[in-house]
């Protein structure tokens, strides 16, 4: 009896392989792809690529990173399982793969959900069961989505934090949005923080819209208006100006955290 196609394990030639053809991983970080190619290169490829023939082609379903630290190698060929999926089945392995991985970010997270539910043909409840997450953080992650590309770029990139990007959303106007942003993003600023600018921002506009006094244009967050950032030991708001510089290096300044931390 032969085997079946789901259970062959050859090598195939990296000439006949395409990447993914929807990738829910936005970037792909070049020193992690040399790290993992310095692994494979010592020690092999401790687990098959999965691919899904296309014609005379196939389509990496998982293992991309493994593919591409092999391509860095200047291999010719790789190990892989040849198994043939639906677009459905495709969808959940990815998206199954990308949900465990250590280094996902929100916005990545996010389409991946969008993926399993348009591809995958899941129900948030469905991917809620399956991925072990619950309801309400999979519309959380998938409301970034329908936040403005700047924001969504400010997440992926990791200068800012899920909570920090909600509150600026909130302000509705991309110009308020990315005025404040380049704030958050230059100070660390906190949720509490962005918030109060928020609400100072929102009372302008409600003071303009009424015809009193103080409603005219914005007032500069770098000149005229106290700025504050986010007290690197208690995480408190801290007014810009008013903080204690202490110049060390990079290990003491952890040590010193951590010692004051600890003394709380």
């Amino acid at each position: 009896m032969s085997k079946n196609l789901s259970e062959v394990v050859k090598k195939i030639s990296m000439l006949l392989i395409d990447g993914p053809k929807v990738d829910q991983r936005l970037e792909i970080d070049q020193d992690a792809i040399i790290e993992l190619a310095g692994s494979i290169g010592e020690v092999g490829l401790q687990q098959p690529v999965l691919l899904t023939p296309r014609g005379k082609r196939f389509e990496i379903v998982w293992g991309h990173r493994r593919y591409l630290a092999h391509k860095y190698l200047g291999k010719t060929e790789i190990l892989a399982k040849i198994q043939i999926l639906t677009e459905n089945q495709i969808a959940i392995l990815r998206g199954t793969e990308n949900l465990y991985r250590k280094d996902i970010t929100a916005i990545e997270e996010a389409y991946t959900y969008h993926g399993l539910i348009e591809d995958g043909k899941l129900s948030i409840d469905e991917i809620s069961r399956r991925m072990k997450k619950s309801a309400g953080v999979i519309r959380r992650r998938l409301d970034l989505l329908r936040m403005p590309e700047v924001l969504q770029k400010a997440i992926q990139k990791r200068k800012i934090g899920y909570a920090v990007a909600e509150d600026l959303w909130s302000l509705g106007n991309v110009g308020a949005i990315e005025y404040y942003l380049q704030f958050a993003v230059k100070h660390g600023a906190t949720s509490a923080v962005v918030r109060s600018w928020v609400k100072d921002e929102k009372d302008q506009e409600r003071r303009k819209k009424s015809g009193t006094e103080g409603g005219a244009d914005r007032i500069a967050l770098s000149e005229d208006k106290k700025v504050y950032v986010a007290c690197d030991v208690c995480t408190n708001p801290m007014e810009i100006g008013e903080e204690t510089v202490l110049r060390c290096c990079k290990t003491c300044s952890k040590a010193i955290v951590t010692a004051m931390k600890k003394g709380e």
